[in-house]
Order: C-alpha cells, then structure tokens, then sequence
C-alpha cells in the first residue's frame, strides 16, 4: 500500500497543498491534504486536514522538512481539521518539535477538537508542546 502523492502549487496565493490518498486497490480509503502557507514576517502554516497516522505521517514529515530548509523563523501547525491522530502522528509531531528545537524555530499547534487532544493529553505529550485553540492566541 504505497500512496500516491499530487502536488498542486498555487503561486498566486502563496500556499502549496499536498494531497496523499491511499492507492484504489487498498482497503483503507483516507486522505491527508497539508497546505503550507509562508508569510514575510518568517511565519509559515502548515494546516493538516485528514487522518494522521502510519500511512500519512510521512507526508507531514516532508512537508515540515520542506519548509524549515526553506528557513522560517515561527512555524504553525494547524490540527483543527484533523479527524483522527494515531501513535505515527504522534510521533511525526515529536520529530517536528526536535526539528524546529534543533532549527531554533518556534513551534505552536493549534488544536480544539478531542481527535488531537485527546490522544495529546493521554500520552502526557499535550505538556510538550504549546497548543492554542485559535491560530491568532499563537504568539
């Protein structure tokens, strides 16, 4: 079960969204689309929409790596959307965090729903990091 990966630039706003579904003939059918937007001020966003977990993390790490080689001084992650975060989402967290401690680039995660905080807040991994609920209560 290898996914598909489509890249879908826009340059006139600025965002670029990656898209990974499952291939047809699996059968688990979820998607995972992260968009990624980079503002002057060294802020970049990174919105996650869709299931976090072995199949998809992989794409958040590359987005993530992307974008800090890119160089940016604050990244946002957006979990909002999110539906469900299984242990490999967790874990692709984990790394963005020591990438961006490593990178000295500020970190913040915004999420409201019980399908982040909850598995956040069970693994004691919710003390980890700083989460907002509202993208402009970041910094």
């Amino acid at each position: 079960m290898t996914p598909s990966k489509a890249e879908h630039p826009t340059a006139a706003s600025g965002v670029e969204v990656r898209t990974v579904a499952e291939s047809a003939g699996s059968p688990v059918q979820e998607t995972l689309t992260v968009a990624t937007q980079r503002e002057a001020t060294g802020l970049t966003t990174v919105k996650v929409d869709g299931e976090l977990d072995m199949l998809t993390a992989p794409t958040l790490m590359s987005v993530v790596d992307d974008e800090l080689d890119r160089g940016c001084n604050r990244l946002l992650v957006d979990l909002r959307p999110v539906r469900f975060l299984g242990s490999s989402g967790l874990t692709a967290l984990i790394a963005v965090a020591r990438r961006c401690a490593t990178d000295q680039v500020e970190l913040r995660l915004v999420a409201d729903g019980p399908s982040v905080m909850r598995p956040l807040e069970i693994t004691g991994l919710a003390a980890a990091f700083t989460t907002v609920s509202d993208p402009l209560d970041a910094w």
